[in-house]
């Protein structure tokens, strides 16, 4: 008689079996100590591999039956979810990751995601969800991933993302949020990333990110901000890039003094911005990037562009630059600034320097007489005492002057009016002129130089016969004439008379006139001479 062992159930250890009974049990045996799940069929219309169940774009409205408890991962996306009950996927305890996306979903029961603890992705985007009940993700204590962007939510909860410490990013863009509760994001202490924009935010409260220790990544453009206080982000204390874009900012302010050393970008182009504090750039002394294009900017602050000492990238395009007296400061700021700017920084007032370059404008008008100077005292705080000196010696004379040739009826009043006129308009020296004429004089050498040696290329390459005749001629001029000089005066009567060649009209006479006389020759009509 043969006996087989059972796992402990209660019963016997050991039953008396034989023949086909004892292979039956046998083979339940092994179906028992088998993994949950390791002998299930995939779904129909599912793609599955291993413990990963692919079921998209099948039109379902519920989880399939015979999807093994034992999965990792599910996607469920494209289908037609309406809404999710209370512990739907509870028996699915071992899942990973949960695609939820591009559904129907409007309802979320407040258990609906009971049980799973390991669970470390969530996507509920592209759904019609309008409200999340207050414990809805409490037991996902291993979130990493939460996505619940391009849906109607209009509110959050005090607690929302309580019990949420392991949480990384979470993506709550495209919703109709107006505000955001104090400290509902209180546990989230590893987040890094928060995506909140394309919402209906007014205002920021003070708390409003408080607990968010570890972020370095927050994006609140697309909203309806209407001023940006930096004393509501002290406890950003490792955030590092903020976009603000295509708000409706009009004032940037620092409400309280503290310093955000971590900072790096700040993105708040496409606003209103008007007004900017100095203390705002006080409080950020590692800026690298700031992005002020598209607002309505027309002056910056001396103060401010003296704490622009950090950056190596700068956008201030498409603003109401005013290019008065008030530009000089930026203007010498720019002219030493050694970063880069993508767009041109153009004029917007005046008419007479409307869409100029601001540095062309303030060169070319004479706006900032002495841009140098401007620049040494926005970024030491003090002017040269030689120069102040020479202005002074330089008054003096031009009083003086004045002061003889006034009448004596009220010396004292108008000699400090005429000083007082003189100290105004006392010339500066302008490198920039200087510059110029010595660019000009050297263009003007350069230019003679290649003028003469093109007129002597031309001759040489146009007439080189009768270049060559010439020479000829002049040197048979000067040979004639040291012969005759080696003649005896006295022998006058044996000398054969030289009967000069007379050139008819037609065939047209080349006269040369050389340091020895005068030498006529025949031009043919190839050009050439003969003598």
């Amino acid at each position: 008689m043969n006996f087989i062992s059972l796992p402990p159930t209660g019963l016997h250890s050991k039953w008396p079996l034989g023949g086909p009974t004892a292979v039956a049990l046998c083979v339940m045996s092994m179906l028992l100590k088998m993994p949950p799940g390791s002998g299930t069929a995939c779904p129909p219309k599912c793609r599955c591999e291993e413990m990963l169940f692919y079921c998209d774009s099948q039109g379902l409205q519920r989880v399939p039956n015979n999807i093994a408890r034992g999965s990792i991962g599910l996607s469920l996306r494209h289908n037609s979810f309406v809404e999710l009950q209370n512990d739907q996927f509870a028996s699915f305890g071992q899942l990973v990751w949960l695609y939820l996306d591009h559904n129907q979903i409007s309802v979320v029961q407040e258990d609906s995601f009971q049980g799973l603890f390991k669970l470390k992705e969530l996507i509920l985007s592209y759904n019609k969800i309008v409200r999340l009940p207050n414990t809805t993700f409490s037991q996902l204590i291993n979130l990493q991933n939460l996505d619940v962007s391009f849906n109607q939510i209009t509110s959050l909860q005090p607690e929302q993302f309580h019990s949420l410490r392991k949480l990384q990013t979470m993506h709550l863009r495209s919703n109709s949020l107006r505000t955001i509760p104090i400290r509902v994001f209180w546990d989230c202490r590893s987040l890094e990333f928060l995506d909140i924009s394309n919402n209906r935010l007014r205002s920021l409260a003070r708390n409003g990110f408080a607990g968010l220790i570890k972020l370095k990544e927050l994006h609140l453009e697309h909203n309806q901000l209407t001023k940006i206080n930096f004393a509501h982000f002290p406890r950003l204390i490792s955030l590092q890039t903020l976009f603000l874009q295509w708000n409706k900012i009009s004032v940037l302010l620092c409400g309280m003094e503290w310093t955000w050393d971590t900072l790096e970008k700040l993105d708040v182009t496409g606003n209103e911005i008007r007004t900017i504090e100095p203390m705002v750039f006080f409080t950020t002394p590692n800026l690298k990037i700031l992005l002020l294009d598209s607002n309505k900017l027309t002056t910056v602050d001396a103060q401010i562009v003296n704490a622009w000492k950090s950056l190596t990238h700068i956008g201030l395009s498409a603003n109401m630059w005013a290019c008065n007296k008030s530009i000089c400061a930026l203007a010498s700021w720019l002219s030493n600034f050694q970063g880069r700017w993508e767009n041109s920084i153009v004029c917007a007032s005046p008419e007479h320097t409307q869409g100029e370059d601001i540095l062309d404008a303030v060169h070319g008008f004479q706006i900032c007489r002495n841009l140098s100077a401007a620049t040494t005292q926005i970024t030491t705080g003090y002017t040269d005492a030689t120069q102040q000196l020479e202005a002074t010696e330089y008054v003096t004379k031009l009083t003086s002057i004045g002061s003889s040739t006034e009448d004596t009826e009220n010396p004292t009043t108008e000699t400090t009016t005429a000083a007082a006129a003189t100290a105004e308009d006392i010339p500066e020296f302008d490198n920039t002129l200087f510059t110029h004429r010595i660019i000009t004089g050297t263009m003007a050498l350069l230019f003679s130089f290649f003028l003469i040696i093109l007129v002597v290329y031309i001759s040489r390459k146009c007439c080189p016969p009768t270049l060559r005749r010439i020479r000829h001629c002049s040197m048979m001029q000067h040979r004639r004439q040291m012969r005759q000089a080696r003649q005896p005066m006295a022998d006058l009567s044996t000398q054969v008379p030289y009967n000069e060649y007379e050139p008819t009209h037609d065939e047209g006479a080349l006269v040369i006139i050389n340091g020895y006389g005068q030498c006529k020759c025949q031009q043919l009509p190839y050009k050439e001479c003969e003598v």
